[in-house]
């Protein structure tokens, strides 16, 4: 995961460098330079937070890719912003499904049984 962190955020940072030597939409070039930024900083760090780290990049460059598609933005910055996005969600979903084959059903979040109030009938005990 940090390498695909570094690499993404790399990516992330040439293309948003690209984006302000064309001088096509500056609103779009300090977001995405933010975000290569800091996904490049938490690649590199010892955080818990890498996959919260991974997911938020790709809510974000879903909104700007949204945002972009709707000024009607440079095509290839656009299709670049949407793939970036999916790669970093990607990213997420390696480590969180086992669909993947990076990790067991061990290895996931233990999920609760219960779901909802303690006082639903079908969850109490039934003492005789």
């Amino acid at each position: 995961m940090d390498g695909g962190l570094a690499i993404f955020g790399f990516g992330l940072f040439l293309l948003s460098i690209a984006n302000l030597y064309a001088r096509t939409a500056y609103w779009l070039a300090w977001p995405l330079l933010a975000i290569s930024v800091l996904a490049m900083g938490m690649a590199f760090s010892e955080s818990k937070r890498l996959r919260d780290v991974s997911l938020g990049a790709s809510a974000a460059l879903g909104v700007l890719f949204i945002a972009a598609l709707a000024t009607g933005t440079v095509w290839w910055l656009t299709l670049a912003v949407f793939l970036f996005a999916v790669a970093f969600g990607l990213l997420w979903a390696e480590f969180r499904f086992e669909y993947f084959g990076h990790v067991t059903r061990q290895e996931l979040p233990h999920r609760h049984a219960r779901r909802g109030p303690v006082h639903w009938p079908w969850q109490r005990r039934r003492v005789h």
